[in-house]
């Protein structure tokens, strides 16, 4: 098997698993028309994953920051939830890097993602916020 068939591979699984589910976070701003409208959140039955299992998700800048610098802190509801990484930087409207993080909830429940953002150097603040369309994840307790 070549090694690009194994990679094909390794993501195909990555994507039917639970860590496959997506966590996206879009930056929204009521005072940029050029921004999409914030997302509805979904009223679907949330989606499970067992705790301690790392959940995907990216953080996406379609408009805005870009009058300076900007760190992204992502958080969660829960409180001993662990990210890989756990903050980014915005500069000028553009994600340093690819916006890519894991979580790994800790606690059974319903549990959501969010961003917070820190203007750097003197950069203007921002009414803006990351928001996402998915809803809460159910974090359940695996069975012994």
């Amino acid at each position: 098997m070549t090694a690009w068939c194994k990679s094909l591979c390794v993501l195909a699984a990555a994507s039917l698993s639970q860590a496959g589910l997506c966590q996206s976070l879009d930056y929204v701003d009521p005072d940029l028309p050029a921004c999409a409208p914030e997302p509805v959140p979904v009223r679907a039955e949330p989606k499970a994953v067992s705790s301690g299992v790392a959940v995907r998700g990216a953080i996406r800048v379609p408009c805005g920051l870009d009058q300076g610098s900007y760190t992204i802190t992502l958080n969660s509801t829960d409180a001993n939830a662990r990210f890989a990484p756990k903050s980014f930087i915005v500069n000028f409207g553009r994600v340093v890097g690819n916006g890519v993080f894991t979580v790994t909830f800790a606690t059974a429940g319903l549990q959501s993602v969010h961003g917070s953002i820190t203007s750097n150097m003197g950069s203007p603040a921002t009414r803006g916020r990351f928001a996402s369309p998915a809803g809460p994840i159910k974090v359940v307790v695996p069975a012994p």
